[in-house]
């Protein structure tokens, strides 16, 4: 919140469905929901806090769970994982395609993508939130990438992913059940860690912690790309039925900020529908 205020962001946030339901702050958000962060508690805190605050932590990451395994809101389909939306996937993906083959042309030729650029070896890359893996099928593999990781919390979802991803693709995959609050990337494991539509689901400390762990995973000249939604007129909207929250651009920035990284190159998604939030592509490096 320091880093929005100080240059002169919002930092105000509302729910999605309750217009009377509004915060002044963000700190005054994480408060009424029982996770105040990790960088206002103090040292001193009670057992009893502690331990009310992790549950409240875990009581928020089931509310997401257990709204991607019903199937009655969320199908094994790409229109379930895209929420209703599935006439935008191709847009989506032929926009996420050229802003790869524009970032790997123009900002970053040692970004490898093919078996052949990295002199005979396998590349890899890690689709973050992967859902049935459509950014896998549709982007990572037809870029020439060797292998690809899903990282997916719905066992319901993963188990769907290799039907969806067909002969061509499913045996080019790993598949790994779990939210990325407890997902570690090995070191040096990734050329792309690919991460759409997904951080809304996690706190701000374990998100911060995760692009941290990001960073690790990544080989020389790769790069962790976030593409989200970003309301244009407050900090934050709070979706209370799958317990997410859509973040503004200045605060996603903020939070990578914070994890260590910086901005390589970003532009907006265009051709989506005028109804939709505005949805940047970021990739992001390490500092140091």
């Amino acid at each position: 919140q320091e880093i929005l205020a100080s240059a002169g962001n919002y930092i105000h946030g509302c729910d999605s469905e309750d217009d009377d339901l509004v915060y002044s702050s963000i700190i005054e958000w994480k408060e009424k929901i029982g996770m105040p962060s990790a960088s206002i508690t103090t040292t001193s805190k009670s057992e009893e806090t502690t331990k009310r605050q992790n549950e409240n932590r875990q009581q928020w990451y089931k509310t997401g769970y257990d709204f991607y395994e019903d199937e009655s809101k969320c199908p094994a389909s790409v229109d379930g994982v895209l929420g209703g939306f599935a006439s935008i996937s191709e847009k989506d993906l032929d926009g996420s395609t050229d802003f790869i083959r524009y970032l790997k042309a123009n900002m970053r030729p040692e970004l490898k993508l093919t078996k052949e650029e990295n002199n005979g070896l396998p590349t890899c890359a890690c689709e973050c939130g992967a859902g049935i893996g459509r950014v896998s099928k549709g982007l990572l593999l037809p870029l020439g990438i060797t292998q690809c990781d899903l990282v997916e919390p719905s066992p319901r979802l993963i188990s769907s992913a290799p039907e969806y991803l067909g002969d061509q693709y499913s045996s080019k995959c790993k598949y790994y059940c779990t939210g990325l609050q407890d997902f570690e990337p090995k070191e040096q494991s990734y050329d792309i860690i690919w991460i759409q539509w997904v951080i809304g689901y996690l706190t701000d400390d374990d998100l911060v912690d995760f692009l941290k762990r990001c960073a690790v995973g990544l080989r020389q000249g790769g790069v962790v790309v976030i593409k989200d939604n970003t309301c244009p007129n407050e900090a934050f909207i709070v979706d209370r039925a799958d317990a997410s929250s859509t973040r503004s651009l200045p605060y996603i920035l903020a939070i990578a900020e914070l994890a260590g990284l910086r901005v390589v190159y970003q532009r907006f998604q265009e051709d989506f529908p005028s109804g939709i939030f505005p949805v940047p592509i970021i990739a992001l490096e390490p500092k140091t």
